[in-house]
């Protein structure tokens, strides 16, 4: 019988059984890790290598790359704890500082004798635990040294009012206080999440329902606590609210407030308990707690008589876990202890593990006065010529100039000489395309100091810092008429295409005396996540909650054949870290999120949109930046548990060891399908770069598409294998190509098998 030569069709198919792909008698691919297609062919992806062996602080989630006038290549990175300029391999530390003060006297105590952790009294700092703070003038204490002081530090937080350093010398006495009288404080910005919590809007904090000011500790129990314990010991449970007081008049089933014999112990919104009842409040005025909500957490509204007992409910977040509870005994928190409340689970917690306040949650979607420490950190960014403008997702926009060196921190752009009206918080920043203007989107409006989710303003053409307009300048604002709140933007050669939650918009220089034009160019679409869109060339490419979509001039649903995979399978509780980006080499967009059984991104699909095929594959990157001023693409990733820059597309390894690539075909029929074929010989087509390298061709079989498959014959394939005998009976067979050594490439061609009837049973 003659040779069978099997034709897959170019990309990757999910969207039905490994079975039905089949069409016309022409199988298709239904798996694949690390490859691409090229010319219809499957062949492996190129490998990569850290860019220096410099790590960073905290995830990498945001990449810019830019040139200077004398050559210089700079690259722009933020994370959740920090904002760098790479240059050359190293990462130049430019977060901007939140304030510098000046500590009281002696602000230093050390801990037991030989730690180098030391306690920090500063009233007010403002800090949250992971924040970083430089000291300078500090004087020897206790056996640590100046130079060991007077260094950048990471906060671990105690309380309002202090923290611990670990300084990394070593106390030769302990507890003593020290340090002088001439301490300066820098605080770095306050750190944001790196986790998203489930929630309104894009990070909005703490399930959506946390306002501003909570206080923040430490869990202060050896070795943990478990599941079910009611009672457990913080490090400092100081700030954590407890009240009582009773109630001043009879309270109606129907009743819309609690007025209070006193309430000025409790706060100005949570929860209180009457009896067996649990009830939410929302304002607290004049001994009366307002806007109340009855019968919460699962308890019975009920009538109550003047003089019964009021006791606040306290609220805490551990981890992802809400806790309960009305009492505390000095640093521990034992009565009413009430554990997984309101969505969340009870679980395990270690010693350190981080304790907020919670009590103004409101309820898994309800509304949320938000604060950038609440957030998953994510930055947008762009270069005005030399210089950087970025900002973190609704936060101050900084300014960072080139000409005061790599050793220079940003600044706000209020803060920048002959600054005029410049927002002072906004969701995104980019610079416009030719015209050359800043534009800052749901920032605040001229004169305003609150944020509006659909503002948008420009500075004066060529004007940075000038952001008043008049007659005589270019500097503007727009309010998008509708939707709720913008999500994103991104530019293209001509214009810049602004998401909202409900519309795209198209934002088009025009000249005086607009300066810019705005067009409504679609209705009921939206976007998965600020990051989720990549523009290449004309085009723009982005995932929405259910497709994938192009704009080039119009916008267009693409055909995704693995659509369903995706979908089925994706942590949308952390869709704020989905982000797109480009590979032009190979003409790719790639899409990373979050799979449904992880919380940090470690999945991809990826679109050739020259071919129109996909594929998939498993990869633990963050961000990402094409070409540009580098030859070759950067992304940030893991490397031995610590975050680092990669650069792709080089050699052919992950950082030096090997990468598992593979490409699995659809269930094909052996014959006509109907009887059992006899399968004793595969005539690879094959091409292999690599001293001694080899590819495994995987022959999987099964009599039905209920059945599993059984892995058949493993063929070891080099670059002058000619054949490979097997022995396979079956009605239907897959085959999987893979590799797993070190500097290997491949692509493969067409795939022949030696095939003979045997047989209908």
């Amino acid at each position: 019988m003659p040779l069978a030569k099997i034709i897959f069709r170019p990309g990757v198919n999910k969207e039905t059984t490994s079975y039905g792909i089949d069409v016309k008698d022409i199988p298709g691919w239904f798996d694949s890790n690390l490859i691409r297609f090229r010319k219809g062919r499957p062949e492996k992806m190129g490998g990569w290598e850290k860019l220096s062996a410099n790590t960073i602080e905290g995830t990498g989630r945001s990449l810019h790359t830019w040139a200077a006038l004398d050559g210089s290549k700079y690259m722009g990175l933020g994370t959740q704890k920090k904002f760098y300029v790479e240059e050359g391999g190293t990462y130049n530390d430019i977060t901007p500082i939140r304030s510098s003060v000046t500590l009281g006297t002696n602000p230093f105590k050390t801990g037991s004798a030989s730690s180098g952790v030391v306690t920090v009294t500063a009233a007010a700092h403002g800090a949250v635990n992971g924040d970083f703070v430089t000291y300078s003038g500090a004087t020897i204490t206790d056996g640590i040294t100046a130079a060991q002081l007077n260094t950048e530090h990471e906060i671990t937080l105690v309380d309002s009012n202090s923290y611990t350093i670990d300084t990394g010398g070593s106390a030769s006495s302990g507890s003593t206080a020290g340090g002088g009288s001439a301490v300066i404080a820098s605080y770095q910005i306050n750190v944001g999440l790196d986790v998203e919590v489930a929630g309104v809007g894009f990070g909005s904090g703490l399930w959506g329902g946390i306002t501003s000011g909570y206080s923040q500790t430490t869990l202060n129990d050896s070795g943990g606590i478990n599941d079910s314990v009611t009672s457990f010991t913080l490090t400092s449970a100081s700030s954590f609210e407890t009240a009582a007081s009773t109630i001043s008049a009879d309270v109606a089933l129907n009743a819309s407030s609690l007025p209070l014999a006193s309430s000025t112990a409790f706060p100005s919104k949570g929860t209180v308990i009457i009896g067996s009842e649990k009830i939410r409040y929302a304002t607290n005025a004049g001994n009366v707690l307002g806007t109340i909500t009855r019968g919460t957490d699962g308890t019975t509204a009920a009538a109550h008589s003047s003089g019964a007992a009021v006791t606040f409910v306290g609220l805490i977040q551990i981890d992802d876990e809400l806790i309960q509870y009305t009492g505390k005994s000095s640093n521990t928190i034992d009565a009413g202890v009430v554990r997984g409340v309101r969505g969340t689970t009870a679980a395990s917690h270690s010693d350190g593990a981080n304790v907020l306040e919670a009590n103004d949650f409101i309820a898994w979607g309800g509304t949320s006065s938000i604060t950038t420490t609440e957030k998953l950190r994510l930055w947008s960014q762009d270069n005005w010529g030399e210089d950087l403008a970025f900002c973190a997702l609704d936060d101050v926009p900084y300014y960072w100039d080139k000409t005061l060196g790599l050793g220079a921190r940003a600044t706000t752009f209020a803060s920048q000489t002959g600054a005029s009206d410049a927002p002072t918080i906004t969701r995104r920043i980019m610079v416009s395309t030719t015209d050359r203007h800043i534009v800052c989107l749901g920032c605040n409006p001229l004169s305003e100091t609150d944020q509006d989710l659909l503002q948008i303003r420009w500075c004066d053409q060529e004007s940075p810092f000038d952001w008043t307009p008049s007659a005589t300048n270019t500097a503007g604002g727009q309010r998008l008429s509708s939707g709720s709140e913008i999500i994103t933007a991104m530019k293209g050669r001509q214009e810049i295409i602004v998401w909202t939650d409900a519309n795209l918009h198209a934002m088009r220089f025009t000249g005086p005396p607009l300066t810019f034009g705005f067009s409504l160019l679609a209705s009921n679409i939206s976007i998965i996540s600020p990051n989720s869109v990549v523009a290449v060339g004309d085009r723009m490419f982005w995932m929405d909650t259910e497709n994938f979509y192009v704009y080039a001039g119009n916008v267009q649903v693409i055909p995704c054949t693995v659509l369903r995979y995706l979908f089925d399978d994706v942590n949308l509780d952390q869709s704020d870290k989905f982000f797109a980006a480009s590979n032009k080499i190979f003409d790719e967009v790639l899409w990373f999120y979050v799979s449904s059984d992880a919380t940090e991104i470690d999945r991809y699909v990826k679109f050739n949109y020259v071919e129109g095929t996909w594929d998939i594959g498993s990869l633990v990157r963050t961000a990402w930046v094409d070409h540009t001023v580098h030859t070759r693409p950067r992304a940030c990733g893991l490397s031995d548990s610590a975050n680092a820059v990669f650069i792709h597309e080089l050699g052919e390894n992950d950082d030096g060891s090997a990468m598992s690539s593979y490409i699995e075909s659809s269930d094909f029929d052996l014959g006509d399908g109907n009887n059992f074929m006899f399968v004793n010989r595969i005539i690879p087509d094959i091409d292999i770069a690599g001293t001694d390298s080899t590819v495994n061709y995987v022959l999987k079989t099964r009599d039905f598409p209920g059945d599993s498959l059984a892995t058949n014959s493993t063929s070891s394939v080099s670059a002058t294998t000619q054949q490979s005998f097997v022995r396979a009976r079956s009605r239907q067979a897959v085959i999987r190509i893979e590799s797993s050594e070190t500097d290997i490439a491949w692509t493969t061609g067409d795939l022949r098998m030696d095939i003979r009837p045997d047989g209908t049973r």
